[in-house]
């Protein structure tokens, strides 16, 4: 088995390539995970599925189309592209913090220090040569962040390649909706030019179909930790964000699936992730994706368990009517509005209120912590609205803890830990 130090290092010296660092890495999880837990290698399928779809993509004979933010999924696959989420990126290099301090320092000479962590990693792993691969084809959004609209159109520049940007609205109503419609239609008429072949609506229609399958698994997930004790451990909620990128795949549903059935065995066992269940943690913001560990060490420190956050908190947009493609296309867009990171936080902030408000009073939390990704200054600026309201109508504190979720060296672990721990000590356990 490959040594993680080792893999780093040739990644360092330019000589591995970030795409194959990641399929590298994965590969060594499953077999530690084959030796010491392997009821759990459900877990894993998704990832190697995903890396080694970015790898093998033009070996396969298949274009590579890279997307940022929230762009329609089905789409691309009913091309028989290869989509490429670039958050992906950070979120796996997060937890080798001298890679992720490469790539954001490199990009530093460009763009300011302020620019969200995910897309400094993005930008300085391009500029590094490190993906190790060209796409085919570039979309983007504009959501969910001013970040993201630096870095993409810089991107976009930089790569060189055919793009597609969206304009996303800010209302979300029906004419929202319909300015979205059309935009899927201009996608569909990019997607025919720059790949040679015209749509095949029931090859759209399979992947559609996936993705109403995989959200009502994922619905069932989340309606599991309701139950009291919780049954399924905080860590999972991060795994659960890889729905961005593989949300109209069958193996998206094969991971719900698999958390489902463990989930509903501990509830009939009538046992939690706990022991002795006494905190129910609502998260706030976004996941501690370099620190997942931390979800483990309150569970086990606290028994405290992270019961929602606001990536697995989606609601339940579906496709009805599949043969219906302007309804079909209004769907696309609302499930575009309705994807993490943009759901609750990019405006109106009365969403990203009504979120928390529901989660609190579907989930039970007697715990609430905004763990807050300094990147992601649009939630900051919602966070004193949200907080009051969980003050005022469920009369409960909110621990704030200012984080980078990609860049290790903004604060520690053991940092993150100490603050948390003094929260528990002075205010929740009282």
């Amino acid at each position: 088995m490959a040594d993680i130090k080792d893999l780093e290092g040739l990644v360092l010296k330019g000589e591995m390539t970030i795409t194959e660092f990641a399929c590298a890495k994965v590969d060594a999880s499953i077999e530690r995970m084959k030796e010491r837990n392997p009821d759990m290698l459900w877990t894993m399928e998704i990832q190697k599925f995903m890396w080694d779809g970015f790898r093998d993509a033009h070996k396969n004979g298949k274009k590579l189309v890279f997307y940022g933010g929230s762009v329609p999924t089905e789409l691309i696959a009913a091309f028989d592209c290869v989509g490429f989420y670039l958050d992906t990126i950070p979120f796996r290099l997060s937890t080798n913090p001298s890679l992720t301090a490469k790539y954001i320092d490199e990009a530093e000479k460009y763009v300011g220090a302020s620019m969200c962590g995910l897309d400094k990693v993005e930008l300085g792993a391009w500029l590094s040569g490190a993906y190790g691969m060209k796409p085919d084809l570039f979309i983007y959004n504009s959501v969910p962040c001013d970040s993201s609209r630096v870095a993409y159109p810089a991107m976009e520049k930089m790569i060189g390649v055919p793009t597609f940007s969206f304009d996303m609205p800010f209302r979300r109503d029906e004419r929202g909706a319909e300015y979205l419609a059309d935009q899927m239609e201009d996608l569909v008429t990019f997607m025919e030019e720059h790949t040679g072949h015209k749509l095949d609506w029931d090859k759209l229609k399979y992947y559609m179909e996936n993705a109403n399958r995989n959200f009502d698994l994922q619905r069932q997930c989340a309606d599991l930790r309701k139950n009291k004790p919780c049954p399924l451990p905080g860590r999972l909620l991060v795994l659960n964000g890889t729905t961005n990128a593989v949300a109209c795949y069958p193996i998206m549903g094969d991971l719900y699936q698999g958390e489902l059935e463990a989930g509903q065995m501990m509830v009939d066992l009538g046992m939690g992730v706990c022991e002795d269940e006494k905190y129910r943690i609502a998260m706030l913001q976004n996941m501690i994706w370099g620190n997942a560990g931390i979800m483990d060490w309150m569970q086990k420190e606290y028994n405290a368990v992270a019961v929602m956050d606001a990536f697995g908190f989606q609601g339940d947009i579906m496709y009805n009517h599949m043969d219906d493609r302007r309804d079909c296309f209004k769907t696309m867009g609302r499930k575009m509005q309705n994807n993490p990171m943009i759901h609750g936080a990019s405006g109106p902030s009365e969403n990203h209120v009504k979120m928390v408000e529901e989660i609190f009073e579907q989930y039970s939390p007697n715990v609430s912590m905004f763990l807050g990704h300094v990147g992601c200054k649009h939630t900051w600026a919602s966070a004193k609205m949200v907080t009051d309201m969980v003050q005022d109508k469920f009369g409960m504190p909110t621990l704030y803890v200012d984080l980078d979720a990609i860049d290790g060296r903004y604060k520690s672990g053991d940092e993150i830990k100490a603050q948390i721990s003094e929260y528990f000590e002075t205010v929740v356990m009282r």
